[in-house]
This record gives C-alpha cells, sequence and structure tokens, in this order.
C-alpha cells in the first residue's frame, strides 16, 4: 500500500504545477461547457412535450421574443433559438456571439388562455395539484403574467446572456482552486512543514482544502447575489413598462411559492417561508438573492420613474 501511496505523492510533486493548470482549466470547462454546447442540450432538457411530440414555438411566442430584442436593441448579427419550454420561467443558455449561438426556453404557460384552461394532472414535488382548492387556484392565477411581466421575464435572460456572465460565473472554482494551493505550498514553506511528517501535511492540506471551500463558497454566492440584483436592475431600467413587469413578476413568484406551500403541506413548508422566498438549503450560504428583495428594488425603481403606471 505504501509504495503506490508514495508513487502517486511523487508524481504529484513532480507534476503539481501541470496538473494545478490542468485542473483549474478543467474546472472552468466543465462549467462553461453547459454554455457552448447549450444547442441541443438545453431543448433537449427543456422543451415542452404535449401529447409525445415537442411543442413547436408558436407565432405569439416567436413575436414576443421579438419585441424583446426590439425592445433592447440586440444587433441582428447575435444568434438566438427560442424554443417551448415547459417550465414555469424562461430559461437560457449559451453565446449569442459565438456562431453557435444561444438558446431560450420559453414557457408555454405564456400563450394566452393556457393557464386558466388548466385541466389535466399537474404533479409538483410528487403530489397532484388540486386546482380546485383556494391554493390550487392561487398557483394558477399566479402562473398568469401580464404581457410587461413576460417581457420582462425574457429580458432578464437576454441580459444575462448579451452580458457573458456566465463566463465570469465559471471564475471563482478555478481561482479558488489555484489560491488554496498557491497559499498552502507558502505557508508549508514559511513554517517548514514541507519536510515534516506526512500526517501533519495531510492535516494541514485538509485544513487548506476546506479554508478553500468556504472561501469557494463565499465568493460563489456573493457573485451570485450581486449578478441576481445587476440584471434585475439592468433589465427595468429598459423602461417603466419593464420595471412595472419585473415587479409583478416576482410578486407572481411569491404569491405562486406560498401556494405551493399550502399545497405541499409539510414539506412545502420547509421548501419556502411564509413570505414565499425559498428556504436557504445551507445555513452557511445564501445562493440567491430572496425574491422579496428583488420585487421590492423593482419596485422603488418604478415608482421613481416618470409615469410608473404607463406602459
Amino acid at each position: 500500500m505504501a509504495g503506490p501511496l508514495w508513487r502517486a505523492t511523487a508524481f504529484i510533486q513532480r507534476h503539481r504545477t501541470g496538473l494545478l493548470v490542468g485542473s483549474c482549466f478543467g474546472l472552468f470547462g466543465v462549467q462553461i461547457s453547459y454554455h457552448l454546447f447549450s444547442d441541443p442540450i438545453v431543448q433537449w432538457l427543456y422543451q415542452y412535450w404535449p401529447q409525445g411530440q415537442p411543442a413547436p414555438l408558436t407565432p405569439q411566442l416567436r413575436s414576443l421574443f421579438q419585441e424583446v430584442l426590439q425592445d433592447m436593441g440586440v444587433p441582428s448579427g447575435h444568434h438566438y433559438k427560442p424554443f417551448t419550454a415547459f417550465t414555469f420561467q424562461p430559461v437560457s443558455a449559451g453565446f449569442p456571439r459565438f456562431p453557435t449561438g444561444a438558446v431560450v426556453g420559453i414557457p408555454a404557460i405564456f400563450l394566452g388562455g393556457s393557464v386558466t384552461t388548466i385541466d389535466h394532472t399537474v404533479i409538483i414535488h410528487g403530489q397532484r395539484v388540486n386546482w380546485q382548492s383556494p391554493a390550487g387556484a392561487r398557483l394558477r392565477d399566479a402562473l398568469a403574467l401580464s404581457h410587461n411581466a413576460q417581457k420582462f421575464a425574457l429580458a432578464k435572460e437576454v441580459v444575462y446572456l448579451e452580458s457573458n456572465a456566465a463566463t465570469l460565473q465559471a471564475l471563482p472554482a478555478p481561482a479558488c482552486l489555484a489560491g488554496t494551493w498557491v497559499l498552502s505550498v507558502g505557508i508549508k514553506h514559511a513554517l517548514g512543514l514541507s519536510r515534516g511528517p506526512m500526517s501533519f501535511r495531510a492535516a494541514f492540506n485538509l485544513v487548506a482544502v476546506v479554508a478553500g471551500y468556504v472561501v469557494y463558497a463565499f465568493c460563489k454566492d456573493s457573485l451570485t447575489v450581486a449578478l441576481e440584483g445587476w440584471l434585475d436592475r439592468r433589465t427595468a431600467s429598459l423602461s417603466a413598462a419593464y420595471a412595472q413587469g419585473g415587479v409583478e413578476f416576482y410578486e407572481k413568484i411569491l404569491s405562486g411559492n406560498l401556494a405551493l406551500r399550502s399545497l405541499l403541506g409539510p414539506q412545502g413548508e420547509k421548501l419556502y417561508t411564509p413570505s414565499g422566498n425559498i428556504v436557504p438549503g445551507h445555513w452557511f450560504r445564501i445562493k440567491h438573492l430572496p425574491y422579496t428583495t428583488r420585487r421590492d428594488s423593482l419596485l422603488q425603481m418604478w415608482r421613481g420613474t416618470p409615469n410608473p403606471g404607463r406602459s
């Protein structure tokens, strides 16, 4: 057992720089591959399949998406491929400036009247939605978005894609890995642990890995929270109509989450707070900006715009 372990340790010592560089590029590549190969991966994951056939993008949804692109002044040379998604919110991935382009999944519920006529079975978190119950009726209403709210939801995805924020989000992991390695090697040399017992070095490396992960989690979450706030403000700044649509969009999300909290019973109380936010999955991490914060921020912007009641 000692032989292979020592050989592996010696190999890592000889090629540690190359292994570090390869690991950093590998981490970056794994995270960015979702956007580099968004077509057909994203469409395969989120495509709406009614009656066993993929739903084509209707003229109504295509016109809605083109209206958003025109409002934002997106150059005609940027490549977008919209499709009909089964999700309640839009999904997107890719780089519109690249020849491969970007894909945007537009929820099928954006079609006029598709929510109010729901009569088929819908399963959420393993439980059937009872549309006749008060909570079911509230969920049905939360899924019906106005034209402005739909435009805000789509525009936010386009702002994300146009900003190439996906590249920025992929940087914390390789940066923290490289930083952890450099600092741990430097500290070991400074403390004279490089030639000490292997047990001490192993313990130190374990502490360094834990510290590196904590720093990574903090950087990743801080970047995500800051980016979400910036995306909301950038989208709402397009016009008073987009700001008003953003307020409605998050109000509907909060209302829908409260309906799910009631529909799912004890499980819903574990997933959603009494205000409609999502319960954090980790006690020391805040992975997303709370919906109430995002709504209140846009509400301030909307009230501060000239003639906020106009669209």
